[in-house]
């Protein structure tokens, strides 16, 4: 599996979309810097994936809280995972029995295919603002998940190259 982390937050998500010809878009802006993170792993393979969210930091504690639940949910299975060299992945606590953790090359995220799928993510949440804070983005993040998660097929194409 490839695991990989990304940061939503509500500092507005611009993204291109249609307008009438010889009219400008208009969008509205928020700054607002509040934010979580989302944790995923993907099996390219077979499409099969594993979330946890609403992380307040990207750090060694919430690495080992997010390989503990991949185990709980794979309890049976050695799982090989692929990530990137970020500080708290290289943390001798996150190494465990049945898991083997394979560092990719520096500055390659075009090598982690989690990348693709968190674009696929991001246009959940592109040209909105969320007045109801957080709650209101993480209710939308969750929603992409569900919705993504159920095509298997989708998941294969998107990060199976």
């Amino acid at each position: 599996m490839f695991v990989d982390e990304m940061r939503y937050g509500l500092m507005s998500n611009i993204r291109r979309s249609w307008s009438k010809k010889g009219e400008r878009t208009v969008y509205q802006n928020q700054q607002e810097f509040a934010n979580r993170y989302l944790y995923t792993a993907i099996d390219p393979i077979n499409g099969e994936s594993f979330h946890l969210m609403n992380f307040d930091d990207a750090s060694t504690a919430q690495t080992n809280l997010f390989l503990s639940a991949l185990q709980v949910k794979f309890p049976d299975d050695h799982l090989v995972l692929v990530w990137d060299r970020a500080p708290f992945h290289r943390s001798q606590s996150l190494k465990r029995k049945h898991m083997t953790l394979i560092s990719l090359p520096s500055y390659s995220p075009q090598l982690n295919p989690v990348e693709r799928y968190f674009g696929e993510m991001r246009k959940f949440t592109a040209n909105q603002i969320f007045r109801d804070g957080m709650e209101a983005l993480s209710k939308i993040v969750e929603q992409a998940i569900l919705s993504l998660s159920r095509n298997l097929e989708a998941i294969k194409t998107l990060t199976g190259y």
